[in-house]
């Protein structure tokens, strides 16, 4: 690290590369941090309330979370049973000095009157542009749209169908939400003006993901249960604009190059198969990197697939055969934001009980985090309630959740924060370790190189000496 200073101060060393520098330690050291608890449901023993075993943020599993990505400073979780609690990350001073026990700052309680969800909640999602509106949607066939500093309806969308995820375009000047459901059209919600009757028509079964393009506000593509994502302009009335293929590894500007060089007209090569399939199974989980490059899919066939976003080329990039995908629900896909690592950019994936954080580019894996603690015995679904499956993630860095402001991950309080949530009714916490006094500075790798080969001088020096009764000195 003191190397990496000097150098900064010398001008070698770009500022950019520097953050990197630090950075990538840190992505590279992430651990369960016990230390912070979320405990959303009291009892009337107050001792009872702080013991680990008991903390549950919600008593019947959670089942999404999201952070704020303009500071980083709210969470919202939601549960199956249909509540949604918003919890402050500040409220600890310091993210690595003692225990801390967050507390809800606020509920919105399970209703069946319409000024609440009546079922499970399916996901959430911050207003892209303001956190003080953020999005939910449930079981109860709803989509709604609160206040977030005073925990109130703004207004409520019933689709008739169960919704299984959301998702809002991030630069886009429309409201229009696009909302996966147990029907094979993805319905489109204009905020505006109330509308909830447009849908991009297909026939793949449900669809179970939803997501906007980071760069262009009116593409947004759709992962369904035949096993392909769809493609889609909302400005255009014919259809499908593409399809992913897992069989093309070239895209489509190479494809009008050999099409060119064939002979052929140009304008006769059609832009996707009608038989494309991205996955063998049901596609439930689209990611496109913030800087709009990466497209990432997950399907049931176990498998997460890396697209190029310009061509719709598959990388081919492998992750080999610990990812697990067996739940037919939308799941969370977490990448770092750009540039935060050198020369790689981290996926980190909820695999059943652990998170695999894997290069996104070559599909190594970095570290496994497993959760630790006891899990919930007993629950109104039996033994799949006792298990601590994790239903969701969400990622803190500087800007928050989805983008990052700057390079450096963490709030304001805190370098860096992967958030968990447990069907056992926890949310867990992940941080990158940070060293202590004793450890600034550290010993820098060249010392520990010089060092390495002043003890391999020693040895072949006493292997001379002890084999030829000589003292042999080398210089």
């Amino acid at each position: 690290m003191q190397s990496s200073l000097f150098a900064r101060e010398l001008g070698d060393l770009s500022p950019h590369a520097f953050s990197s520098a630090f950075t990538s330690p840190l992505l590279r050291s992430f651990a369960a941090a016990p230390q912070h608890r979320f405990n959303g449901e009291r009892t009337h023993d107050p001792l009872l309330d702080e013991r680990p075993h008991n903390i549950r943020a919600h008593g019947a599993g959670v089942a999404s979370l999201a952070v704020e990505k303009f500071d980083g400073r709210l969470l919202i979780s939601g549960g199956a049973e249909g509540a949604i609690k918003i919890w402050d990350l500040e409220q600890c001073g310091s993210a690595y000095e003692g225990t801390h026990t967050f507390r809800p700052v606020s509920t919105i309680r399970r209703s069946t009157d319409g000024n609440g969800h009546s079922h499970g909640i399916t996901h959430l999602d911050f207003f892209p542009f303001d956190p003080d509106a953020f999005l939910s949607s449930a079981f109860d066939k709803t989509l709604k749209l609160w206040s977030t500093a005073r925990s109130t309806l703004s207004g409520s969308f019933d689709l008739n169908a169960r919704i299984y995820s959301h998702s809002t375009s991030p630069i886009a000047d429309h409201l229009v939400v696009a909302c996966a459901t147990q029907h094979a059209h993805v319905r489109l919600v204009d905020l505006r003006s109330g509308s909830a009757v447009q849908a991009l028509i297909a026939h793949g079964g449900p669809v179970l993901a939803t997501q906007w393009s980071p760069t262009q506000g009116h593409i947004v593509m759709s992962g369904h249960a035949d096993g392909k994502i769809r493609v889609w302009d909302i400005r255009r009335a014919g259809g499908v604009l593409s399809l992913l293929d897992q069989e093309d590894s070239l895209g489509l500007v190479h494809r009008h190059k050999h099409a060119v060089a064939a002979g052929m007209d140009p304008a006769q090569v059609r832009p996707y198969r009608e038989a494309a399939q991205a996955h063998d199974d049901a596609v439930n989980g689209l990611h496109w990197t913030s800087d709009g490059k990466y497209i990432i899919s997950a399907g049931m066939d176990n498998r997460i697939r890396v697209w190029d976003a310009a061509t719709g080329a598959n990388t081919l990039t492998s992750f080999g055969a610990l990812v697990q995908n067996r739940h037919a629900k939308t799941t969370s896909i977490v990448t770092t934001p750009p540039r935060l690592s050198e020369n790689k950019d981290v996926l980190f994936w909820a695999n059943d009980q652990e998170i695999l954080a894997l290069d996104l580019h070559d599909g190594k894996l970095i570290t496994r985090l497993r959760s630790p603690g006891a899990v919930n015995p007993v629950g109104p679904r039996g033994s799949e309630m006792g298990r601590n499956r994790i239903s969701a993630l969400a990622w803190r860095s500087a800007g928050g959740g989805g983008a990052s402001v700057g390079p450096v991950p963490g709030g304001g309080n805190s370098v860096g924060a992967l958030y968990s949530a447990h069907l056992d009714g926890q949310i867990r916490a992940w941080m990158p370790q940070i060293p202590g006094p004793d450890d600034e500075g550290g010993e820098d790798p060249r010392d520990e190189e010089d060092e390495g080969k002043k003890r391999k001088r020693k040895a072949i020096d006493d292997a001379y000496k002890t084999l030829m009764g000589k003292n042999i000195r080398f210089t």
